[in-house]
């Protein structure tokens, strides 16, 4: 309700015809307290003092010359437009009160009236007019503002700078758009309050760190920007820029603690980059885009080569668009291969696109944009349905049915609609749910962990099994193996591809492998390439591969041809006393030829190798007892290359011969355990032989394997 101060405060406005009404009226009026009352004795005049003033009450007599008081009314409503008409009909003519009130006063008094009547439905009036004006005009605020920070909107933010570069003319300007970098992430772990109270403090710091004359606004979300006018250079735009980067520094404070956070900020000139306020703003927003991807915390001006693009983006984002509307997409089928038997055990569902007049899309060009605008709900539905339908087609054949994987991005779980979607595909195609497995990345599972955890349960709970994809390049935690409802590992390509040159990544894999058997879960390796891979891993007890050592992706009838083949890979050798295998390494093949010549007369199986990647790949694909090395190699010494072994293959005696005697490195290699043996060049056969019959004595008896072997050492 006004208090008594507004309402004497309001604009009245008094028309009559009669100077002597006017008069008993204003005074009547004045006498009660209000300030801003103004008469006229011409209706003629009325609708455009209306339209300068606008007045909060109109006390309006209908007899009048010139213009009745029915004809104000007609004018006064189109310049209210269909808005409140705050109008008092006060006549001498009673039988017009029902065609006034159809007119749209909004009351009637007849002369003569009562002084007390009168003020009290002119206060009512009053009171009516200003709570309809102060609501519109909160309104027209809400609009315009921002209600969490109440920092100006995009709208508003917009007609400022329009109206900033009208007033500068050509001078120059700039347009910074901001974001939050993991903002998102503090909202989904923390909630959406603690998101709002970062949100404000992160307002109120730009507002501190902008300068005098700047527009700050807030367009939604974590997206903010800053209108800078009149600059003496573009670096004064980088200035700012710094200072708004520098504000984030310092922790924000929440309920849960304290959060730290970096901005990204894009920035547009004016008139540099452009003359009119959007386009300014677009520019600002690629400038914004570019700097994400580049990193957190990072900056960037807008450049040509942006906008280009930008409008490829926008192109190709309609073709991806399209492509969902008109089906463009197919599925592949990579076989998975059981490594014990080396039949085939299953396979994994990959999205394929050819798009029309341009061919095969790599997918790592298009599912990170599918992801991004939010289709790969829409796509990874269809991609469960079909391969759904795929399973029930391979299930009549007589060997049995075939399990297919497919991925599931994080935005599929925040959808709420994974479980529904994958009950809805498995009822609708009569499959086993468990032939369905679903493959989650770990950055996937940990964007938001109870929704992740709950729904995975859920799926679990239907019998639809659960991978990790790409596991050791994320979070490779054991608490979140024991949390989220998981089946297998699947071990990501980037170690798989070093698996037998690199001891680092041999020992992940080692582990992972490890640590999955001990928690009761298969491994998967993906992109195995080459033999040696294969052996390597085989070794290692790895449940399954899929990669280009058995397969590439195939469409789904190429992928049915090799299920009638049978085709498998070769199963691993029996077990079964090991054979006594010895390599030898040098880069001179006459020294290779003359030690394999001496050497295989007491039966040993002796593998040759020129260098070390010659030695990494018989290493991954023979068990190998002993390793002699020459120390002067061309690709790395021989210290070097037997120190990589023993990381990779511990078990093994290494042996330096070599003509070049460096007794520091020699010793230092000793010290280390790398080395079992020393001997140089030119050898004594007989020794030579007999040095090499009591190590693979020791290794029998160090190992503690069978008599067999320590009688062939005999």
């Amino acid at each position: 309700m006004a208090s008594l101060s507004e309402l004497q405060q309001a604009g009245i406005l008094i028309v009559d015809d009669r100077p002597a009404n006017v008069l008993l009226l204003k005074a009547m009026l004045e006498y009660a307290g209000y300030t801003r009352v103004a008469s006229t004795n011409d209706p003629r005049e009325v609708v455009a003092l209306h339209r300068l003033h606008r007045y909060d009450l109109i006390l309006l007599d209908l007899n009048m010359p010139f213009m009745n008081g029915f004809e104000v009314l007609a004018g006064l409503k189109e310049v209210e437009a269909g808005e409140y008409l705050p109008v008092l009909a006060v006549t001498a003519a009673p039988e017009h009160k029902q065609r006034a009130l159809d007119a749209g006063v909004m009351d009637f008094v007849c002369k003569p009236f009562d002084h007390g009547e009168i003020l009290a439905r002119i206060r009512n009036l009053l009171e009516v007019r200003l709570l309809y004006t102060g609501t519109r005009d909160q309104g027209a605020r809400l609009a315009c503002y921002d209600a969490l920070t109440g920092l100006p909107n995009r709208a508003l933010f917009q007609r400022s700078l329009e109206q900033m570069l009208a007033a500068i003319g050509g001078r120059a300007s700039a347009v910074l758009m901001l974001d939050l970098d993991g903002f998102a992430r503090v909202n989904d772990t923390l909630g959406h309050a603690a998101g709002d109270g970062l949100l404000s403090q992160f307002a109120q710091r730009l507002q501190q760190a902008a300068p005098a004359g700047s527009v700050v606004s807030r367009f939604g979300n974590d997206e903010f920007a800053i209108a800078l006018g009149g600059l003496a250079t573009p670096l004064d735009a980088q200035q700012v820029a710094e200072q708004v980067r520098h504000c984030c520094t310092q922790p924000f404070q929440l309920a849960q603690g304290e959060a730290r956070l970096t901005t990204s900020i894009g920035i547009a000139l004016h008139p540099a980059d452009a003359a009119d306020a959007a386009t300014l703003m677009k520019y600002a927003s690629t400038a914004l885009h570019h700097a994400k991807q580049g990193g957190e915390g990072n900056c960037r001006f807008f450049t040509d080569a942006m906008d280009v693009q930008a409008q490829r983006r926008f192109e190709f984002e309609r073709a991806l668009r399209q492509a969902v509307v008109n089906g463009e997409f197919e599925l592949y089928y990579q076989p998975k291969v059981d490594v014990a038997s080396g039949r085939m055990a299953g396979a994994e569902a990959l999205l394929r696109w050819n798009r029309p007049g341009h061919g095969a899309v790599a997918p790592s060009a298009f599912i990170p944009l599918l992801e991004e605008t939010g289709l790969i709900v829409e796509v990874g539905a269809w991609i469960i349905d079909t391969a759904c339908r795929q399973i029930a087609l391979w299930s009549a054949r007589p060997e049995g049915p075939v399990p297919v994987a497919v991925n599931v991005a994080s935005r599929q779980f925040s959808d709420n609609q994974l479980q529904h979607t994958v009950a809805e595909a498995i009822a609708a195609h009569g499959i086993a749910p468990g032939l369905l497995s679903l493959e989650v990345t770990e950055s996937a599972l940990m964007d938001d962990t109870e929704r992740t955890a709950t729904s995975l349960a859920a799926l679990r709970t239907m019998g639809v099994k659960v991978a990790i994809d790409d596991f050791g390049t994320g979070y490779s935690s054991l608490a979140y193996l024991k949390r989220f409802p998981v089946d297998v590992l699947k071990i990501d390509i980037a170690f798989i591809r070093e698996v037998t040159v690199d001891p680092g990544a041999a020992a992940l894999v080692d582990a992972i492998i490890a640590m999955a058997h001990s928690l009761g879960l298969e491994v998967v390796a993906e992109g195995v390439e080459t033999e040696a891979q294969l052996a390597y891993l085989a070794r290692r007890r790895c449940d399954q591969i899929q990669g280009y050592v058995f397969s590439r992706p195939l469409p789904a009838m190429q992928f049915q041809h090799l299920l009638l083949s049978a085709a498998g890979l070769p199963a691993p050798a029996a077990g079964g006393a090991p054979v006594r295998t010895l390599l030898l390494i040098d880069d001179e093949a006459h020294v290779l030829s003359a030690l394999q010549r001496l050497l295989r007369q007491d039966g040993y199986r002796v593998l040759t190798a020129n260098g070390a990647a010659q030695a990494f790949e018989m290493l991954a694909r023979h068990e190998v007892q002993l390793v002699m090395c020459d120390q002067r190699m061309e690709e790395m010494s021989g210290t070097e290359l037997l120190d990589k072994i023993k990381g990779m293959y511990p078990d093994t005696f290494r042996i330096i011969l070599s003509g070049y005697t460096d007794l520091a490195t020699i010793m230092d290699s000793i010290n280390r355990g790398s080395l079992y043996r020393f001997y140089t060049k030119p050898w004594d056969n007989n020794m030579l032989r007999e040095n090499i019959r009591a190590a693979f004595r020791h290794y029998w008896q160090l190992h503690g394997l069978s008599s067999a072997g320590d009688a062939l050492c005999a």
